[in-house]
């Protein structure tokens, strides 16, 4: 009798121990079910034949190159729903060169001040928080003058012939920054602040912190068929003795649809303290490291079809104290054969007077004081 008793209260405890399994099993499952995540593989495979003339090197060139109308990458985008409108979120994203395979973005700066580093994500790399139209994140990010680029720049600073030509601070990166961008109603405001926007000069300095600072801010109003955007960044020369000399840009720039027709202008200020320049006089001569420059552009985008759009874009840089002022002239043509596949012809024009050596690919790509043509015929795949 004792031991049917036993018995009966050591199943009673082992059902209750199941149950209450079952019941944590059930909880986690609707955890999980709520918690939803996502993750997106993405890409650009962009590719094209290019020729160009008076290249820095002497005479004419013929080359495939890769990454013309937008850079060739690979990318995983991630989000998980934490609940209550927050959402986790991250982005990677590897640039590559699909004529050869190579990595991209691994070099960076310009003469004796390159520096060079290597980066598996080089174009984004960060991590953050989501909180229905606001948003922080951490990591290696898209400059705010980058964001605006992109939707105020009429070659939307594409990797060759664009605004990017004339500025490299049109498609910047930060690396250990931290970013906020916000919308309310037709306003978008961001600020961005970095201790050390270039890790290719090493990591942060104890003791003098301002060495390679970076930050910046943006607003940009958009509204019905006009958008109009100002912005703002402020770099610190990386090296601990010339930490005090800076490197400061500002821009205003304006967008308005008419029809089948996107115009665009933009303006660009550029300041940059002696002790930021490179110690090679000749960047600075050429007009591609000025202490004080100007640059305008203007453009407009022509829907011909809702395949075929045509993009004609100018830019203008006035170097103070110089008459080394250069001008770019752009003329793009693109034609979709489905959403994700188009083929494209961009020609560009860039003249150089005083020995300035503006190319259509950037400063430095063509012989100074001379003239430069160039011709890109190519497809791009998004995936």
């Amino acid at each position: 009798m004792l031991f049917k008793k036993a018995s009966q209260n050591s199943n009673t405890k082992a059902r209750a121990i199941l149950g209450a399994v079952a019941a944590v099993g059930a909880s986690l499952s609707g955890g999980a079910a709520h918690a939803q995540s996502s993750v997106t593989l993405y890409g650009i495979a962009d590719v094209g034949i290019e020729h160009i003339n008076n290249t820095s090197a002497g005479g004419a060139q013929t080359r495939e190159v890769s990454g013309n109308l937008s850079g060739s990458r690979w990318g995983l985008r991630g989000v998980e729903q934490l609940g209550g409108g927050l959402k986790a979120i991250f982005q990677l994203e590897s640039g590559f060169n699909i004529n050869d395979g190579t990595m991209a973005q691994s070099t960076k700066g310009l003469g004796a001040n390159a520096s060079t580093t290597s980066r598996l994500f080089s174009r984004q790399a960060w991590v953050g928080f989501s909180f229905k139209d606001q948003q922080l994140t951490m990591g290696r990010q898209n400059s705010v003058l980058y964001d605006q680029a992109v939707a105020f720049d009429p070659m939307g600073a594409s990797s060759r012939y664009s605004a990017l030509s004339v500025d490299y601070a049109m498609a910047g990166r930060v690396d250990d920054s931290l970013k906020y961008t916000g919308t309310f109603g037709a306003l978008t405001s961001q600020a961005m602040y970095s201790t050390r926007y270039d890790t290719g000069y090493s990591s942060e300095v104890p003791g003098v912190q301002i060495t390679g600072r970076y930050f910046g801010g943006a607003l940009t109003y958009a509204t019905g068929p006009f958008a109009a955007s100002v912005a703002y960044e402020q770099r610190n020369s990386n090296t601990a003795t010339t930490n005090t000399g800076s490197k400061r840009r500002a821009t205003a720039a304006a967008t308005y649809v008419f029809g089948p027709v996107k115009g665009f202008a933009g303006y660009r200020y550029l300041r940059a303290s002696n002790a930021f320049l490179p110690a090679n006089p000749i960047l600075v001569a050429n007009g591609s490291q000025a202490s004080a420059a100007n640059l305008y552009w203007a453009g407009a985008q022509y829907s011909v079809t809702p395949a075929f759009v045509v993009t004609a874009a100018g830019y203008y840089q006035d170097v103070h104290s110089t008459g080394a002022d250069p001008w770019l002239a752009l003329l793009c043509a693109d034609y979709f054969l489905s959403k994700r596949t188009d083929l494209y012809a961009t020609a560009g024009f860039a003249h150089n007077k005083d020995k300035s050596a503006l190319g259509v690919n950037g400063y430095g790509t063509v012989a100074p004081g001379y003239n430069q043509t160039g011709i890109t015929i190519g497809m791009r795949q998004k995936f």
